[in-house]
This record gives structure tokens, sequence and C-alpha cells, in this order.
């Protein structure tokens, strides 16, 4: 078996064989479009694959690094996605070497978290992911949301030549991903997502809300930025216009929650990944540089992130994370 880093010139082929296993032909969106920065051609170097005996690509994994800023400072953060295998290459281990592999380059590369998302969290179970961390998902489809918009603002879509406004009001949130430059402008612009912005006098957003990624989080705002007041009065109007009835609140948003609680929505909470750790001394000597007192069972995610209790309720860890859901990959 042979694994190797997708090449530029095979790289329309690894797409093609990600397009057809996570996007099936009912899908208004292609893989690429959902999820542009895993995807890229920038990111070839986290992109593995395994050939056939007749050089064709038969299975597939890619990786996003990015750094997050955390409750304990900036740290490296690996996302795990396009794990694919061909229908007539199952069953022959190709995807679990696959893993095995971007796991041994993660930690060569001194990576030392990662984190997937999956509908069978089973599979990779025995590599050390397990369901951490937390987000809340809010129904506001019966919400009483605010309706009094000051005259001198207004809410249209969002323009790309608003980029830079709204890089600057999601850069105010304390948890967040730390984008590169050109991330946003593909986050906010990738097919089958609305951008919402509430704008005052001089045509500046103060406010933004994003809803659906493409086939992913259909009916929700993935990301919201401003003022909660203001983000209020767009998702008022985000559900008149049937955009979005549903709102994904990463770690440490717990204002928004409160607020659109108080006003009649409900909520729950869930894990916000299944995630590995992949270099445990890093992650202490991290926590301990920032005058936090570290995780006590250090290969287990939910003693350093925090976890969903038997109850739905979140109980915090040590490293506060919040993943956007623009940032999952």
């Amino acid at each position: 078996m042979q694994i190797a880093r997708v090449t530029p010139q095979e790289h329309s082929e690894f797409l093609n064989l990600v397009n057809a296993e996570i996007r099936p032909g009912r899908a208004k969106t292609n893989a690429w479009d959902d999820f542009p920065l895993i995807l890229a051609p920038e990111n070839l170097d986290w992109m593995l694959a395994v050939r056939d005996d007749q050089g064709r690509i038969a299975a597939g994994i890619a990786c996003l690094i990015r750094e997050i800023k955390t409750s304990c400072g900036n740290l490296g953060v690996a996302g795990i996605g396009s794990v694919v295998t061909r229908p007539d290459c199952q069953g022959r281990g190709f995807s679990s070497a696959l893993q095995n592999e971007m796991l041994s380059l993660l930690r060569r590369n001194n990576v030392p978290l990662g984190v997937l998302w999956t509908d069978q969290p089973e599979i990779y179970a025995g590599r050390g992911f397990i369901a951490a961390g937390w987000e809340v998902h809010v129904d506001i489809a019966e919400t009483d949301l605010a309706t009094g918009l000051d005259p001198a603002a207004e809410i249209r879509n969002f323009h790309t030549g608003d980029t830079p406004a709204v890089e600057v009001l999601y850069s105010q949130h304390s948890l967040r991903t730390v984008r590169l430059p050109g991330d946003s402008e593909l986050l906010y612009n990738m097919p089958g997502t609305t951008g919402l912005v509430l704008v005052g006098p001089n045509n500046v957003p103060l406010a933004s809300v994003f809803c659906g990624k493409g086939a992913d989080f259909p009916d929700y705002v993935a990301e919201w930025s401003g003022p909660d007041e203001m983000i209020l009065l767009l998702l008022n109007r985000a559900r008149e216009l049937e955009l979005a009835h549903h709102v994904l609140v990463p770690a440490d948003s717990e204002s928004l929650v409160n607020l659109l609680v108080d006003r009649g929505a409900s909520w729950f909470a869930q894990p916000s990944g299944q995630w590995v750790v992949l270099d445990p001394a890093a992650l202490k000597t991290f926590c301990n540089s920032s005058g936090t007192t570290p995780a006590a069972h250090v290969n287990d995610p939910r003693e350093w992130l925090g976890t969903v209790d038997g109850q739905g309720n979140p109980q915090p860890g040590p490293l506060g994370i919040a993943i956007w859901g623009f940032d999952s990959v």
C-alpha cells in the first residue's frame, strides 16, 4: 500500500472522489464549495491518498491546520476531514492506514490537538477521538426577536467589499480560529451561503450573520458577529426571509444564548466535535505557561475541553475552545 501526498496533477481527481462520496447527486453544492480551505490547492501538503494498482486514487484524507485563540492563548489545531474511499476499494484497510499516517504526520509536525466531525464516531474511537467540548443550538422559530431597527441603520445583503469590516467584527470573539489572509473572503462567499449585515449611515457593517454553509448547516446561522442587540435584528430578518430558524453558538458566547432564551427560544448543547489529543505533554506545557492547571487525565480530550453532561449542560474544562460553523471541515 502506497500512501503519499496528493500532487497538483491529482488534485482534480482527489476533489472528484471527495465530492462523489460526501456530496451525492442530491446536494446543490460541491464539496469544494462547502470546504474551500481544506480542499484548496494551497493545502495540498495536507492531502494524502492511497493509490490502486492502476495508479488511481482509491482513498483519501485531508486536514486543515490553523491557530485557534483559546482561553490559554493561541494553539495549533488540525481539523481533519474528507476521509473517503472509492466504493470498489472499501474493506481493504485504506481508510485506517490513511488515518494512522495523517495522525503520525501531525505529531511529527508538533500539532497537539485534532478534531473531526462524523456521523460514525465509532470508526475513529480506536484512535483516541472522543466527543468533547460543546456548542449550543438555539431554535428561534418561535422566539420574540427584536424588530425596532434604528431609522439611521439598514439591513442588507453582505457584499464582498464588506469582508474587511466583518473580519474586524469576527475578531472581537474571544475564542475563535485565527484565519489567514484570504480565508474570510472564501468562507463568506461560499455558494449556498447568504450573509446579512446591519450597517450605519456610512454603510459600514456593524453586525453580521451568515446563513447556511452550502449543504452543511441548512436552516442555520452558522456564524454571527457584532453586538447582541443588533444580532437579534439580523436574526429576525433571516427568519423573515426563511434563511434560518436556528443559531449555532460556540463556547464562550453564552450572552446571546441567554438573551434568546429570555425571549422564548429553546436550546440544546452537544459536543463541538470528535477530538483527539496528539501531544499531551505540549498541551500540559501550554496550559502551565498561561497559569492554568492542566487536565489530570492528559489523553482524554474531555478533561481538556470539557463536555456536555448527562443533563445536557456544558461542563467547562481548563482549555476553552470555540469552533465556529464556518471553520468545521
